[in-house]
């Protein structure tokens, strides 16, 4: 890896930075849960230190993400750059809890906005296209998980707007974790739990079995979602084992190939299992 470019040693100074800072700042909260109460900080943490990599690669790759802005859309290079502090000041709010249902909620919109403007139009022009709407269904449950921590942080009784946002969210949620769960099992060369591009590198030991087995957890881990009496001990533990693999797997592909593409795909899976944690937190407090 070539660390004297800004696109490659960015990103990953941020991503040391701020997992090291929210290691210290919410490490505390995380020992004092107890139970599947500590699925919550972990969550949050798994949501926020990707968010923080993504808004610094929005500065160091800027000419190439304003690829991704629609053309019809002004200034493009402003947006690219006003996403990128908007990302990252999320991230902060997660860690240190500033302002979190304000920065969650527009943290949700601008991810279904994403959707709306981008993946789904792709999608609809490349109905044929796997990763087009895998793509797809990864911004939508971003969103989905940025709304439940909106609704989710306080310590207050829902209102009855938030919770029917709340089972939305779990909805989508759930139900992404199913379609991802048939696309492993359809599709066992790639990298488990979001099944993107990449192929899983043939020196891990047993390299399509855990692509599959984490296929069909997540297909029962997520029909267990819709199931009141274990939904949130389901959604719980998808988001364990996904951020588990995200530690393991995600990790050695990361150390061996130490490029821009293994940071994005640890990540990205990362911010997946977090959205799975803050969902456990989702079934309370209706």
């Amino acid at each position: 890896m070539d660390f004297s470019k800004p696109d490659v040693y960015w990103p990953y100074i941020t991503f040391a930075v701020f997992l090291i800072t929210a290691v210290v700042v919410v490490g505390r909260e995380f020992l004092t849960a107890r139970g599947i109460d500590k699925a919550y900080p972990l969550g949050r943490v798994a949501i926020a230190v990707p968010i923080a990599v993504f808004g610094t690669e929005h500065f160091a790759s800027a000419l190439d993400i304003m690829k991704m802005v629609p053309r019809y859309m002004p200034g493009r290079l402003f947006w690219t750059y006003f996403v990128g502090v908007c990302l990252f000041a999320a991230a902060v709010s997660f860690i240190f809890r500033i302002w979190i249902p304000l920065a969650a909620s527009l943290l949700g919109i601008m991810f279904a906005c994403f959707v709306a403007m981008m993946d789904l139009p792709g999608s609809i022009v490349s109905p044929h296209s796997r990763f087009n709407w895998t793509l797809a269904a990864r911004e939508l449950v971003f969103s989905a998980g940025a709304l439940l921590l909106a609704v989710t942080s306080g310590s207050r009784k829902r209102t009855r707007g938030e919770n029917v946002v709340a089972m939305v969210a779990l909805s989508i949620v759930a139900c992404v974790s199913i379609f991802y769960g048939i696309e492993q099992i359809l599709q066992t060369e790639c990298v488990p739990a979001v099944p993107l591009q990449k192929v899983t590198p043939l020196w891990i030991p047993l390299a399509h079995f855990w692509t599959l087995l984490t296929g069909i957890i997540m297909i029962i881990g997520g029909a267990a979602m819709f199931v009141p009496s274990v939904s949130r001990q389901s959604a719980a533990a998808l988001g364990f084992w996904v951020v588990l693999l995200v530690l393991t797997l995600y990790l050695a592909i990361m150390i061996a190939k130490p490029n821009l593409e293994g940071l994005n795909y640890f990540t990205d899976t990362l911010m997946f299992g977090g959205v799975l944690l803050v969902a456990a937190r989702g079934y309370q407090r209706r």
